[in-house]
């Protein structure tokens, strides 16, 4: 397992981790999308990287991998087909245009069979928490993400916050995030990325 922890890192620059889950695909779906989750283990380190699940069962994840290879590639080709309908989703949401059904079906149906797995746990006396049962579902850890998703499409998406990167204007990247800046003023999903290629290209502009 060492040598594939150290493979690579995903960016994290979602703000939301549903977001970050919808952009483990890179550049724009549409023209030229580059998977950077190409199987469940891959999957297992996003999760890992996103704080939705911790080495110590993240390790255990990767030896049930090794041991029941046909149980996970099920799991995965589920897990990408829901993060491709909720991408349909907030697409649809951010270009103002209504959800295509089959993924709002989808996406609905993901989190209301996730919502039904979070169990009251007592943290002492009069203390509680709601938790996520991790009760040996291969994407049990996904749970979180479905909430988080849930959030995201209901109180998040009408406030205008959540964009779309601005190369996607130029079919470079079809990110998502969430502006969290006091006047509004993101439009890019990575500065160091990104917005370095759009200050170039304006530069580039400029002096013609």
């Amino acid at each position: 397992m060492g040598a594939f922890t150290d493979k690579f890192r995903f960016d994290l620059d979602g703000g939301r981790v549903s977001l970050d889950f919808v952009n483990t695909v890179s550049g724009m779906r549409e023209i030229a999308p580059r998977e950077k989750i190409t199987d469940y283990r891959d999957l297992v380190y996003w999760a890992q990287q996103a704080g939705v699940l911790d080495k110590r069962r993240a390790a255990e994840l990767y030896a049930d991998a090794e041991q029941h290879p046909r149980k996970v590639e099920t799991a995965f080709v589920e897990a990408i087909r829901t993060r491709e309908a909720l991408n349909a989703v907030v697409v649809a949401a951010v270009d103002e245009k209504p959800a295509p059904d089959w993924a709002l079906e989808r996406v609905d149906d993901w989190i209301a069979k996730s919502m039904q797995h979070r169990r009251l746990k007592a943290r002492g006396a009069g203390r509680f928490e709601l938790e996520f049962e991790d009760d040996g579902d291969p994407l049990f850890f996904l749970r979180p993400v479905a909430a988080d998703a849930a959030d995201v499409l209901a109180n998040l998406l009408p406030t205008g916050r959540v964009r779309r990167c601005g190369e996607s204007r130029f079919g470079r990247c079809g990110w998502f995030f969430l502006d969290g800046t006091r006047n509004a003023s993101r439009r890019y999903c990575n500065m160091n990325e990104c917005g370095n290629r759009a200050k170039q290209r304006r530069f580039q502009q400029r002096h013609r």
